[in-house]
Formats: C-alpha cells, sequence, structure tokens
C-alpha cells in the first residue's frame, strides 16, 4: 500500500513541479522579453538624444559663423562710412546728408557712433580758416 500512495505521491510532486517549472520558465521569459523592450527602447532614446544633440551643437556653429561674418560686415561698413563721413565733413560739414546718414548709423550702431563730434570739430576748424 505504501508502495501505491508513493507513486500516487511522486505524481503529484511531479506533476506540481513541473506545472511550477513551466510557470517560472514562462515568467523568466516574459521578464527578459519586458527588459529586452525596454533596453532597445533606451537605446532608441539614446540615439535619438545624441543626433538631436549633434544637430543642435552644428545649428549652433552655424549661427555663430553666420553672426561672425554679419559682425565683420557691419565693422566694415562702419570703418567705411566714418572714412567717407570724414572726408564729407572737412569738405561741407553743413551737407544735410551729413545728418540723414548720423540719423541711419546712430539706430544701426547705437553704442558706437560719434559722427556729431567730427562735424562739430570740422565746423568749428572751418570757422578759423580751416588751420586751427
Amino acid at each position: 500500500m505504501s508502495d501505491g500512495l508513493t507513486t500516487d505521491g511522486l505524481k503529484s510532486v511531479a506533476t506540481f513541479g513541473g506545472g511550477f517549472g513551466a510557470a517560472f520558465f514562462a515568467l523568466r521569459w516574459m521578464v527578459d522579453w519586458i527588459a529586452k523592450r525596454f533596453d532597445k527602447r533606451q537605446a532608441q532614446l539614446d540615439a535619438e538624444h545624441a543626433a538631436l544633440d549633434m544637430s543642435w551643437k552644428d545649428y549652433r556653429l552655424q549661427l555663430e559663423r553666420r553672426i561672425a561674418a554679419i559682425e565683420r560686415q557691419n565693422q566694415a561698413f562702419h570703418r567705411s562710412f566714418q572714412h567717407v563721413s570724414a572726408a564729407l565733413i572737412r569738405i561741407d560739414p553743413q551737407n544735410p546728408a551729413l545728418t540723414i546718414a548720423e540719423k541711419i548709423m546712430a539706430q544701426a550702431f547705437p553704442d558706437d557712433f560719434t559722427l556729431g563730434a567730427a562735424m562739430a570739430g570740422a565746423a568749428v576748424d572751418n570757422l578759423h580758416g580751416g588751420d586751427a
């Protein structure tokens, strides 16, 4: 009789163990699958972040180059205007074109424009005969 109980007991333990093993295997497979999905998604996000970061760096560098070029152009315009206006001030300090140009340049370069002082100095020089 104990042979029958032992065999039935072994069958039930084996059935329970097999079911438990299958459930454990299925759970482990599901956890691995989810972890791989998360890892894959994280890798995609990291790649997108790196690409976006490089894109912004490239964009920033392009903007910095354009700004530097515009600043060089502005400096060249400013210097060339100063030379031309200085020549005109010596010839005709009351020329209305100087006043118009001064207003335009003062708007374009509000922090660095001193044509008024040059015009006043030239006017004083002209009053004294050009040789002070």
